[in-house]
């Protein structure tokens, strides 16, 4: 009966946002819970992803805090015209009570819909050698949970679907086959609104669509609170970095007052931590060629003003060059959110290579004005500010870049020997197209060489032992999560330094069609 209660209270709505459970979920305020969605999902049945992956939404469905691509998304329709009684941000699990015969279209924001990120190839390809099946990841699987949703098959709405993941689905060619009318690529808030109003027709839509630069002041502040507290500060960072879609899109910072407002809603709603999103935050405020410290200092000092706890004030990525052009801006900036002492904060740094041939040939954006020759230096010294600033960095590495020998390898196992003896992790990531080089094809697993296992398994293993002294114990609950969460990393330490030692799981594999000693000539794409 209480179904029916509510069907009858709610006849559902006409414009429906959604996203599968493992991206819409807050993952209990800690994010590292979310790197489990790239787990196949028979190897964690719903039983038990489920309860990692909480939801927390009204009566009628409708999210209180929802991903953050998806607040922007609704916050531009209603900016456009649309109200909160035609749109709503549903809770996945609860379509059955928000799609209706009166929903015209259905948006779905994607993060990794078809299982094709690095998190989830690198979480099978290591099942695999153990032997384990490997069916779709979380994320995959709670994807499909929507698109395939009984309401969404049985009313037939017009389907849109945006987001990072969504070139999985153009790529593989996917989109008749998954009933999507349409898809947004790029920026989304300058076009929702017309491509929403069309689906409510009934009109034609566009088999893709790309959304074009949105200046700052025309993207709208969000109306839903954001899950985790992430509010976005700048978008774009301009260093044109050739395999990054964000390094291509300008920079642009958004209004203190804008900013202000959305953390306000959601420390109205009790998410008191803020989350500062940024390609680069230390540049906020500035032109985006060198930081500004006035604009980010006086920022901080604002959302510190509206009684956020230093404790609870975060950011996401700084870079390498930003650190090195004003390390007094690090020095201030530590200072201001307390970290001295046992305080400390998570950063994430992109090194992405050791090689200066590299970083000329695909990212020279990174280090200007420096000189790409003194990268190796510039890395390490961006470390020790880091370090003596109690930031605890989580460093990327890129592995398959086109074009990458042996010597590219080698010169960036150098930086990774001096990166671990700070407090750190190190993740490497296998290249992906993406940004200018999305038609060079996948690096894939089964051509990696021996010299590339090496870097990958010294980072994971480094990465394996370090991690857990990121996780804070302030309190009971996190106290007993953490220590369930140290006793596995160090298996999984053990187990890699066994790998290391034997090789037989990689190098013994039959299909292996690569030697050893591959990594003696060039591989892959030769140039850009």
């Amino acid at each position: 009966m209480i179904g029916v209660h509510r069907r009858k209270a709610n006849e559902g709505f006409k414009i429906v946002l959604t996203c599968g459970r493992a991206v819409m979920s807050d993952y209990y305020n800690f994010s590292g819970l979310g790197f489990t969605s790239a787990v196949p999902n028979n190897i964690l049945p719903s039983l038990i992803y489920n309860r990692f992956f909480p939801l927390k939404s009204d009566r009628e469905g409708r999210m209180l805090e929802a991903q953050l691509g998806l607040c922007k998304i609704e916050a531009a329709l209603l900016d456009y015209g649309f109200t909160r009684e035609e749109v709503i941000i549903s809770d996945p699990t609860k379509l059955k009570y928000t799609v209706s015969p009166k929903t015209k279209v259905v948006g779905i924001g994607v993060l990794d819909p078809l299982g094709l990120s690095y998190g989830s190839k690198v979480v099978k390809f290591v099942l695999r050698r153990f032997g384990l099946k490997c069916k779709k990841s979380i994320m995959s699987k709670t994807f499909e949970n929507v698109i395939f949703d009984p309401a969404i098959r049985r009313y037939r709405p017009k389907i849109i679907v945006g987001g990072q993941g969504s070139w999985q689905i153009i790529d593989s060619n996917m989109q008749e086959k998954l009933g999507i009318d349409c898809i947004v690529e790029g920026e989304g808030e300058g076009v929702a609104g017309e491509i929403f109003e069309k689906a409510v027709h009934g009109e034609n839509l566009p088999r893709i669509i790309r959304g074009n630069f949105v200046e700052a002041n025309k993207v709208p502040v969000i109306r839903t609170p954001s899950r985790c507290g992430v509010i976005e500060i700048t978008r774009g960072c301009g260093r044109q970095c050739l395999f990054c879609v964000p390094g291509l899109l300008p920079f642009r910072s958004f209004s203190k007052d804008r900013i202000l407002e959305e953390i306000r809603l959601n420390l109205k709603a009790g998410i008191d931590q803020v989350s500062l999103q940024s390609d680069d935050a230390l540049l906020y405020g500035s032109n985006g060629r060198e930081p500004h410290p006035k604009a980010l200092l006086d920022l901080l000092a604002c959302i510190r003003a509206l009684g956020v706890d230093e404790d609870r004030l975060g950011f996401e990525f700084f870079s390498i060059r930003s650190i090195m052009l004003n390390p007094k801006l690090v020095d201030d900036v530590s200072e201001m959110i307390g970290l001295h002492g046992h305080r400390y904060s998570v950063v994430e740094v992109g090194v992405e290579t050791g090689s200066p041939r590299l970083l000329a040939k695909y990212m020279a954006g990174k280090v200007k004005p420096f000189n790409v020759s003194d990268w190796k230096d510039i890395v390490l010294s961006a470390a020790e500010i880091l370090h003596s600033n109690n930031w605890r960095a989580c460093y990327s590495l890129i592995l398959g870049l086109p074009g990458e020998t042996r010597d590219d390898v080698l010169q960036t196992l150098e930086i990774v020997d001096q990166l671990k003896t700070y407090n750190c992790v190190i993740v490497p990531i296998i290249f992906m197209p993406a940004g200018r080089l999305r038609k060079k094809g996948d690096f894939a697993f089964e051509l990696m060489t021996e010299d590339r296992w090496e870097l990958f398994f010294e980072c994971i293993e480094h990465t394996l032992i370090k991690a857990p002294s990121f996780l804070k114990n302030n309190s009971l609950t996190k106290k007993i999560r953490n220590g369930i969460i140290r006793t596995l990393f160090y298996f999984g330490a053990m187990r890699m330094r066994r790998w290391r030692k034997s090789r037989d799981i990689i190098f013994n594999s039959p299909k292996r069609t690569i030697q050893r000693t591959a990594l003696e000539s060039p591989c892959g794409e030769s140039g850009v």
